[in-house]
């Protein structure tokens, strides 16, 4: 089998054997998960052999310590051989010891012992294994080992014990395109993924003709898969003891759903409890439908049945469902009658993809496609599919469809293939495709039109192309296209410090949509981006919220975009904890296969640099300057420089900070200094460099530009720089009139620059302001997964006991691993921490328990 992936089990097993003292490992997993492939590539990059077990040598007593003695090469060896000689007749416990204390005396290379498919070894050997494995420590021998499921047994007790999962979705594509070939189309390798469900022996085994390969002719559903004599075939799992639960099992994976009622009703008569189905993780249940919960456990039932096996079934799940789910109805009946109703699959299709079951939908799809449809129908029910799965978060998918839908002669359908293509390709690509700006100018519906030029002006914004936005909004004006979302646009621009596009007579921000209609999604999302950059943050919050908790859910592609707005929203207002917390409920929308573009990459990057007990932001950073030049999309590097420059000014590489501040600053002209925001550490990295006189006039010029775009970003901007360039002469006091400028509603991260600023810029001699330690940069240093649940968790406001009930722990783990954070974090009780997460001024309390004498006695100068 090819090797894919296993970057996690690639690092314990180096961990493991990196220990002098010596270790073993237990890696367990289910058939054709790849551990013979795990096992051959951790022998080979350790110079190792593979001790393989032989089935047929099961009924010898010891004939596996044999098979290990011969992986271990040199004086061991020879030493153990001379042991099993002597010992063939001795009882398991005397040679385990015997053979515990030979490989403490002996030492030799190799070091590392493979053993695959350890739990085949003969029963004798396995006992004196466990024994030894748990006491290798001092001999500098290393074991590692696969095994099956253990199911209730439990052997080598002494071995850590790490699950071998499936391919992740990503190594899955990987592995696909090296099975099927590189040219296989992208729609039609992720069919395959989905299918598999990451299961690398079924992906390796999948069989495709070219034509299939690259998307010409229907996938055959279910895969083809090739013979493997070797793991032998019967019908149902072999895990699955129960013949009942392995029939209705059978019934399940002939169809890609199965109505649920129908289903409840088909395993009564088996004697199963669909409860019992679900409860065991073999089925689930999404609304109506339900399916086998496992995509490569459906396709080893399917494998494993014979041709008539199938038809049978298929006839039976067709008379379950007879009267109420004609589509599946039909499904079933299409295997049999090759002149079944095709149009009738496809709207099933369509209903399938719009009520969230995208792999389903392009099921019924591609056996739609294998017979006669009529064109006109074909085209208008493919561009359906295409918008469901765009909306779903199919993009691959959805492109497919729509390319295959051709061109329709109905106004209406090229409308909706133009913007589902753009959004599709947008998503897929990182790039705007504006050959659907001639749809546009052939509509005669002006909504439909303006609807095309608005989503292209909205996807070259997010690019950070505000210049053909603009182009683009003013030629819909041209046309007279303009209405609602044009009007909202427009203010948008606005905000973002365009001229004037036209008259704007409504001014409130995240108030209601213009117009007595309500406001479309895409509109709310445009008024939701206004009332952000006008710093309306808590009336977007609550929007967005309440957006994400409507009841029916919004669709993924909606859910994505607020998801993405609310982590801007937490990032531009400040709130290192509400900006982590918005970071794990977007990526949790994510669909699998995901590549974030680089506006993505930079709201994450724009978290990142706020979590003082994050990884920080310089691998996003990294991340994003190398896309905008693969891309050749140069917009954005400027605010990523203003991500990179502050990083830089926080450790103390100021004239690292100057040179990235500044070029970002050259780049993007503006007179309204909130929108980049890199004005005041520039000017802080200035004075710091000693470059004093420019620090003072970008300061003049920071204090201009407050005037002419009164936000109170820029307020507290000026606020603190004014503080940095007065320090020389009034020292804390500066540090003091900014801290006092400060309201209760401000920013948290605010409060941490402006203490990060005074410890940077005051005297060593003077006591600063306490400040957030420094970001974690040795691995020492970083917040473990653990430590960040229970920083969350204390944010919230969660005592102790509360936090061990919450995460299942312990009261003693949680104590352990506040310790372990106030140590890391740099601070010494729960309230500095709180006041760490939130911002919390430690300025006030500091100042409020300092004796008078010590203020009185010249400690602080000027103060």
């Amino acid at each position: 089998m090819l090797f894919f992936g296993r970057a996690r089990e690639n690092r314990i097993a180096d961990d493991v054997i990196g220990s002098a003292d010596g270790g073993a490992c237990l890696f367990i997993g289910e058939p054709g998960v790849g551990k013979s492939a795990l096992a051959s590539r951790i022998a080979e990059d350790h110079g190792a052999v593979v001790v393989v077990a032989n089935p047929s040598e099961r009924m010898w007593p010891y004939s596996g310590l044999s098979a290990v003695a011969a992986g271990l090469g040199g004086e061991r060896r020879v030493a153990v051989d001379a042991l099993l000689e002597r010992g063939r007749d001795w009882p398991e416990h005397l040679l385990a010891e015997q053979l515990s204390r030979t490989l403490h005396l002996v030492r030799d290379e190799p070091d590392v012992v493979v053993i695959d498919d350890i739990d085949q070894l003969d029963g004798a050997s396995v006992t004196v294994i466990s024994y030894v494995v748990g006491r290798l420590r001092g001999t500098g021998l290393h074991v590692i080992a696969t095994s099956g499921s253990m199911g209730g047994r439990a052997p080598f007790a002494g071995m850590r014990r790490e699950v071998i999962g499936r391919l992740s979705f990503e190594e899955s594509l990987e592995l696909g395109r090296a099975v099927l070939g590189a040219h296989t189309a992208p729609a039609v390798l992720r069919s395959v993924v989905a299918s598999t469900g990451g299961h690398p022996g079924l992906l390796s085994r999948v069989r495709l003709t070219p034509c299939e390969t690259v998307g010409d002719v229907p996938l055959p559903f279910p895969l083809r898969l090739t013979d493997d004599d070797a793991r032998g075939r019967a019908p149902g799992e072999p895990h699955l003891r129960d013949p009942a639960i392995a029939t209705v099992m059978d019934l399940l994976s002939v169809a890609p759903v199965f109505g649920h009622d129908r289903l409840r009703a088909a395993a009564a008569s088996f004697g199963v409890e669909v409860e019992t189905l679900i409860d065991d993780g073999l089925v689930d249940v999404h609304g109506e439908l339900a399916r086998i919960s496992d995509p490569a456990r459906r396709l080893r039932h399917l494998s494993a049945l014979s041709v008539d096996e199938r038809h049978r079934l298929h006839a039976r799940a067709a008379a379950e469902h007879a009267g109420a789910y004609p589509a599946t109805v039909l499904w079933h009946e299409s295997f049999a009658d090759p002149t079944a109703d095709r149009e009738r699959l496809l709207v099933a299709a369509v209903d399938l993809a719009q009520s969230g079951e995208p792999s389903a939908a392009v099921e019924f799809a591609e056996r739609a496609l294998a017979g006669p449809l009529d064109a006109g129908a074909r085209c208008r029910l493919l561009v359906d599919l295409g918008e469901a799965l765009v909306l779903q978060g199919d993009d691959v998918q959805a492109r497919y469809y729509l390319r295959r839908a051709g061109t329709s002669c109905e106004p209406t359908v090229r409308a909706r293939a133009a913007l589902a293509w753009l959004r599709a390709t947008a998503a897929t690509d990182h790039v705007v495709d504006e050959t659907m700006l001639h749809v546009a100018a052939e509509l005669e519906d002006p909504r439909a039109a303006e609807r095309i030029i608005c989503e292209s002006a909205r996807l070259h914004l997010w690019r950070g192309e505000a210049a053909r936005a603009r182009t683009l909004l003013e030629s819909a004006l041209e046309k007279g296209l303009a209405s609602v979302e044009s009007t909202l646009f427009a203010r948008l621009l606005e905000e973002l410090g365009a001229d004037v596009v036209l008259p704007v007579t409504v001014d409130t921000g995240v108030g209601p949509a213009i117009g007595a209609r309500p406001a479309s999604l895409e509109e709310t999302l445009v008024e939701l981006s206004v009332g952000i950059m006008r710093e309306e943050y808590a009336l977007v919050r609550r929007r967005i919220r309440a957006l994400l908790e409507q009841t029916p859910r919004l669709a993924p592609f909606w859910r994505d975009q607020l998801g993405c707005l609310l982590v801007t929203t937490e990032a531009r207002g400040g709130d290192p904890a509400a900006a982590r917390e918005a970071v794990a409920d977007w990526r949790r929308e994510w669909v699998p296969g995901r590549a974030p573009d680089l506006a993505n990459i930079l709201v994450l990057a724009s978290a990142a640099a706020l979590d003082p007990a994050g990884p920080g932001p310089t691998d996003l950073v990294r991340e994003g300057r190398d896309l905008c030049r693969r891309e050749g999309t140069p917009t954005l590097l400027p605010w990523f420089a203003v991500i990179e420059g502050g990083s830089a000014l926080a450790e103390g590489r100021f004239d690292e900070a100057v040179a990235a501040l500044r070029a970002a600053k050259d780049a993007v002209p503006g007179d309204d200094p909130s929108l980049l925001r890199a004005d005041p550490d520039l000017i802080e990295a200035l004075w710091l460099s000693g470059m004093r006189g420019e620090a003072r006039a970008r300061l003049a010029r920071l204090e201009a530009a407050s005037q002419r775009s009164p936000r109170r970003w820029t307020a507290l901007a000026v606020s603190r720089s004014r503080a940095v360039c007065r320090s020389d002469v009034e020292g804390a006091a500066a540090f003091r009139a900014a801290q006092a400028f400060l309201r209760t509603d401000d920013a948290p991260y605010e409060r941490i620059r402006l203490a990060a600023a005074r410890e940077r810029c005051l005297p060593s001699d003077e006591p600063p302001l306490p400040a957030p330690p420094s970001r974690p940069t040795g691995k020492s240093r970083a917040l473990t997964a653990q430590e960040r649940e229970v920083v969350a968790l204390v944010g919230r406001g969660m005592r102790n006991r509360e936090i061990a009930a919450s995460l299942f722990i312990s009261l003693r783990t949680v104590e352990l691993r506040l310790t372990g954070i106030y140590r890391k974090l740099g601070v010494s009780s729960r309230v500095q921490l709180v006041a760490l997460l939130h911002g919390a001024s430690r300025v006030e309390s500091r100042d409020a328990v300092r004796p008078a004498s010590a203020t009185a006695g010249g400690g602080v100068r000027g103060g």
